[in-house]
Parts: C-alpha cells; structure tokens; sequence
C-alpha cells in the first residue's frame, strides 16, 4: 500500500472513529484498530488523536472556505440573487456531504483546548468575514438594504448551524441542499412577515 492511500485509511478510520464515539471517548487505539495498522505506524503519520481530529476539521473547514465565492457583478455575470443561492448551497452540500465531519465540527471540536478553541474560533469568523464582505458588497450594489451587518452575519452563520443540527438529529423531514438553501434564502431575502 503506498504511503497515499495507508494516510487516507488512516483518515477514514478516524473519520469513522470520532463520529461514532465523539472525540473524548475515541483513542489512538481505537483508531488503530479501526484502520488495520500498527502504533508505530499511525505515530509515522500524526503525533497524537488532537493532531489526526485538527487534520480532519482542517479539510472540513478548508472545503467550506473554498465553496464561498465572492459574487461578480461584472457584466453577463449571473444574476446576484443566484450567485448568493449557490454559495449558500454549496456550502450546505459540503457539511451534508460531510455529516460525520460536521457532527464534529458542531459537537466535539468545542472545549478540546484553548488553541483548539482558538482555532475554531478563527475559522467561525473568517466565516463570517466572508459573509460580512458579501452582505457589505449587496448593500453598495443597493440589493440588501442597511442594516447592521454583523448582527445579520450572525443570523445567517446561526441558521446554516441549527439547521445542520437538525439534519444531525434528523428531527425533520430531510431536504436536499437546494431545498434546505432555498428555504433558507428565502426567509433571509424575504423575512418572516406579510405586511408590517
């Protein structure tokens, strides 16, 4: 087996590990186990269970971060609206691709340590840093009205994160990620009420 793929099942296994037994009751051993393999060799790929879970939400959240695109409004570009919609969607599609991954995320990645947290911390506002920018560049182009930016952020980073929560749980019927986007976009574009 080439050192290539020996990482990739090594990922998996711990991948499968972690979503099955959350990070504090998951061990070395286990992951071990898991991938067939002995100590020695998962030590020749990551020094600790902290290094191998921080390699896995690392690739979660850097496919989040590539999925934000900023929205072109140069001339034949696709309309906002459906720029916005896609990164909403592909965003959704990356953590509902990824469920076991987001359990973790959401889950188990809070309260490992302080540079845990810090990390986490970092990439939650680099989220929402990014839809900041968005919301800022939709009200220079007059399509979201004013409003204050950072408390919108923070609805919109909210809604995506309890409704992974509840696809998590799967208290509700289960949509698709345009659908779930869709709705989504909607309620934000729209707001609840007919007439104020």
């Amino acid at each position: 087996m080439t050192k290539a793929l020996r990482l990739q099942k090594i990922l998996y296994s711990a991948r499968k590990v972690f979503s099955e037994k959350g990070y504090h009751r998951a061990s070395v051993e286990d992951i071990i186990k898991e991938a067939g393999i002995s100590r020695g060799t998962f030590y020749n790929y990551f020094k600790s269970k902290r290094e191998i879970f921080g390699h896995l939400l690392g690739s979660l959240t850097g496919a989040l971060t590539m999925n934000i695109q900023r929205v072109d409004v140069s001339p034949g570009a696709p309309p906002i609206v459906e720029q916005m919609m896609g990164n909403v969607e592909r965003i959704l599609s990356t953590l509902l691709g990824n469920l076991d991954l987001t359990k973790i995320l959401l889950r188990e990645a809070v309260g490992i340590d302080p540079d845990f947290d810090a990390k986490l911390n970092e990439f939650y506002e680099g989220i929402l840093a990014l839809i900041e920018l968005s919301l800022k560049h939709g009200q220079e182009m007059g399509i979201i009205r004013e409003c204050n930016i950072s408390v919108a952020s923070y609805l919109i980073l909210g809604g995506i994160r309890q409704s992974m929560e509840d696809f998590l749980d799967a208290k509700h019927k289960r949509l698709s990620p345009s659908e779930l986007g869709k709705n989504l976009f909607d309620i934000l574009a729209k707001g609840l009420f007919v007439k104020m």
